[in-house]
């Protein structure tokens, strides 16, 4: 890939990404605002989760081999044309995954973090630096702990886990295939 080319997808990923985590972010401030703390927690966890699975993929595109899935998919097993594109796109699918989806976690992680600090201050009379410091310093170790394990995780099981992707996106095209054309016989 030549220098422009290299420019222009950093360009396009760096406005994608700018929307993406404007739309994603504010979303999620707002709405956690309004649930109760518990909720809030959940929510919280669940983005510290994507954000450490997604680097996860993105890791294991990035050493997955591409034999496997060349033998999978001439056997027609499901889901390996999907896993062998991953495989071979495996710097497109580690900076979607990892830079995209895993840095945008992180920094929305980050920022629920403080909006639960906020209510424990408001609500619960917390100190307000030590909590801000706890809650940010937990998702932060939270994160970064998640995704040094599952790195080393995803750079061993690189085919397993490549795999079981391609056919959770399989599956996902699939279904979408279906539901499109039901629709398009009954409405288009």
């Amino acid at each position: 890939m030549n220098i422009l080319a290299n420019l222009k997808s950093s360009i396009i990923i760096a406005i994608m990404t700018f929307f993406i985590a404007v739309s994603v972010s504010s979303v999620s401030q707002t709405q956690v605002q309004f649930v109760p703390l518990p909720m809030a927690v959940i929510i919280l966890l669940i983005i510290i989760i994507v954000g450490v699975l997604s680097d996860m993929v993105g890791v294991a595109a990035t050493v997955a081999r591409t034999e496997p899935f060349n033998a999978k998919a001439a056997k027609k097993i499901f889901g390996a044309k999907t896993s062998l594109y991953l495989a071979k796109n495996g710097d497109k699918v580690a900076s979607l995954m990892c830079d995209i989806v895993g840095d945008i976690c992180g920094t929305i992680s980050g920022a629920i973090s403080a909006v639960i600090a906020i209510d424990l201050i408001n609500y619960y009379g917390f100190s307000n630096l030590w909590t801000n410091l706890t809650l940010i310093g937990l998702a932060s170790a939270l994160t970064v702990g998640g995704k040094a394990f599952f790195k080393y995780y995803g750079m061993k099981n690189s085919t397993k886990i490549i795999f079981l992707v391609g056919r959770f996106l399989a599956f996902f095209h699939l279904t979408y295939d279906k539901i499109y054309g039901f629709l398009k016989k009954r409405w288009i």
